[in-house]
């Protein structure tokens, strides 16, 4: 005669596998779909936090062949960090920085991205977890003068909220955070944003900056856009001449984040929910 299983065995086969299957959905935790393709053109880094891959190149020593017979002078290279991701006094890699916007509407409020650690770009930065959802991390690029940051803006899996969260909500949605149509989020885009000030806050130190130039690249734009990272400033004045880019001074920096659809926009079927259109805002330094 077979003995009946134990219920208590069956139970805790049942809690052990939903406890396995939350171990790998941890791991598996939500990656931004679309960031890889944004990058793919950017070219690896031969200076580590440099972020300008393609301009600065090691100077080849002398070949020791060429004198076969005398005392060779050995010449230490000369490493030569690199000026940028300056934003008027604030050296932004040297420390974390925050960002408090001021907007012309909702009775003046205020919108904040919190102190982010600002890393500058590799070859795996989207693939290690450095730059992962959730995180307090914005990536550094810079070229053709121009520097940039990639921030996060949305929640995850896990409700771990990114950085750039409120300003996209601020765009995108009412009071009631439902999200609006295209013509009330550009508008709240160009007229609450654009040309207002805008403070950057690292220890205890603050410089003030403007909103310059503002675009929403919509969700049929996106690709197009992912084969423009190196030169995104001029597609950019091209593409969109009414944003601001077109006059824009080369000490500017760019913010670029995702962003949803609109309530009366076409979605991608190949895109996230939270990945479906870009949003570039540029800040210029007010003296």
């Amino acid at each position: 005669m077979e003995k009946r299983p134990k219920p208590i065995f069956l139970i805790l086969g049942v809690v052990f596998s939903l406890l396995a299957g939350i171990v790998i959905g941890r791991a598996l935790r939500y990656k931004h779909p679309s960031v890889l393709a944004n990058f793919t053109n950017l070219p690896e880094q031969k200076i580590v936090n440099s972020g300008q891959p393609d301009e600065l190149e090691a100077t080849p020593s002398p070949m020791q062949e060429t004198l076969p017979n005398e005392m060779l002078l050995i010449i230490p290279e000369l490493t030569e960090e690199p000026d940028w991701m300056k934003f008027g006094g604030l050296d932004l890699m040297n420390g974390e920085v925050s960002f408090d916007f001021e907007t012309k509407c909702d009775g003046g409020d205020q919108v904040i991205i919190p102190p982010v650690k600002i890393v500058s770009w590799h070859l795996d930065v989207f693939e290690d977890g450095e730059f992962g959802i959730g995180k307090n991390v914005a990536v550094a690029w810079e070229h053709l003068g121009y520097e940039g940051l990639w921030i996060h803006s949305g929640w995850d899996f896990w409700s771990e909220r990114s950085p750039a969260t409120d300003l996209q909500y601020f765009i995108e949605t009412d009071e009631l955070n439902e999200v609006q149509p295209l013509e009330r989020i550009e508008s709240r885009l160009n007229e609450c944003l654009r040309g207002n000030q805008v403070s950057l806050e690292q220890r205890g130190q603050t410089f003030r900056g403007e909103v310059a130039a503002a675009v929403r690249v919509p969700a049929v734009g996106v690709e197009e856009l992912s084969n423009h990272t190196m030169d995104l400033v001029p597609y950019l004045a091209q593409t969109y001449p009414q944003s601001g880019f077109a006059d824009l001074d080369e000490d500017a920096l760019l913010i670029f984040f995702c962003g949803r659809a609109a309530l009366d926009e076409r979605t991608d079927p190949d895109a996230g929910y939270w990945t479906q259109t870009r949003y570039v805002i540029a800040l210029e330094p007010v003296e």
